[in-house]
């Protein structure tokens, strides 16, 4: 089935099973790395809410053979359990004394996002962009969030400084830096018989992330994580995106040899093991222990 055809026969199966209990329509959303997910959006009659349920994994599915008679059963499934923001929530997003203290800070890649970060506050950061999201609800069923976009500062009358700063605090506080070695990592992931031992780096290998695992390459930018840790190891420290979610941490040996493989370390894993949204950079990072900053060039 041509993908087009698809998106407007669910929007039109699913339409039809709502009645006017809501209005169906096709939307287009922008994630992280320039990628376009299409997905349905349902509006409630009286209501400002519009959540989305994305159509793109549905696709593949009806490819292999499900009839689309199931695929709308499963959308509606996910729509009915999972209605969105609450009208109250909708109401705090008015009022910035009831969010400030909810507003963080994640990492994304600049040049791969230009379209996103023209319409969001943003903060460079070497070949990276430091934007800002707010965590509206956090429980063991997981985080609810929000990308800041330029309208909030306007809305919120602040200024890219003050939220950088509301951020910068916020941040650490409400997700805790996390480092530990990568076979701990492996270990409590139950990855140990997936992994082998000899295919892990000889050196001295660290996974830095959050507490919840969630945009946890930002931990990198929290005040003195990295300084106490390269001061720990008696080393300045080589960095490694792994993910959006966290990266790798080892000391700097400084060899010219290593550092031309770890590049083509990471660009081979982003290729084959992370997804594309969730791919954070090819470049590798150095941290200087003696001027306590981050470069894209070590020494």
């Amino acid at each position: 089935m041509v993908y087009e055809t698809f998106l407007k026969t669910i929007q039109s199966m699913v339409q039809t099973r709502l009645n006017k209990k809501a209005n169906v329509s096709l939307r287009r959303v922008l994630k992280n790395n320039g990628l376009m997910l299409d997905g349905l959006s349902f509006t409630k009659p009286g209501s400002r809410l519009s959540p989305t349920v994305y159509l793109n994994a549905y696709y593949n599915e009806a490819e292999e053979g499900m009839p689309l008679s199931i695929i709308t059963d499963q959308i509606l499934m996910v729509y009915e359990t999972n209605p969105g923001f609450s009208e109250d929530i909708c109401e705090e997003l008015r009022d910035f004394d009831a969010v400030r203290s909810r507003i963080a800070y994640k990492l994304i890649h600049a040049a791969k996002n230009k379209v996103l970060l023209s319409h969001v506050p943003h903060i460079p950061y070497l070949d990276l962009a430091i934007v800002f999201y707010l965590i509206l609800t956090d429980n063991e069923e997981g985080q609810m969030t929000t990308l800041v976009h330029s309208d909030h500062l306007a809305l919120w009358d602040i200024s890219l400084e003050e939220l950088g700063i509301l951020a910068e605090k916020n941040t650490p506080r409400m997700l805790p830096y996390h480092i530990s070695s990568i076979e701990s990592t492996l270990n409590q992931l139950e990855m140990e018989d997936i992994v082998e031992t000899e295919a892990l780096p000889s050196v001295a290998l660290y996974v830095l992330t959050n507490s919840r695992g969630i945009n946890g390459a930002a931990c990198m930018l929290y005040p003195r994580v990295l300084k106490e840790f390269a001061e720990s190891l008696g080393e300045d420290l080589i960095i490694l995106p792994s993910s959006i979610h966290e990266v790798l941490v080892l000391p700097d040996e400084g060899t010219r040899k290593q550092r031309a493989m770890q590049k083509e370390m990471v660009e081979e894993v982003n290729e084959s093991n992370v997804s594309p949204e969730e791919r954070l950079s090819n470049s590798v990072y150095y941290f200087d222990r003696e001027k306590q900053e981050v470069t894209l060039k070590g020494k």
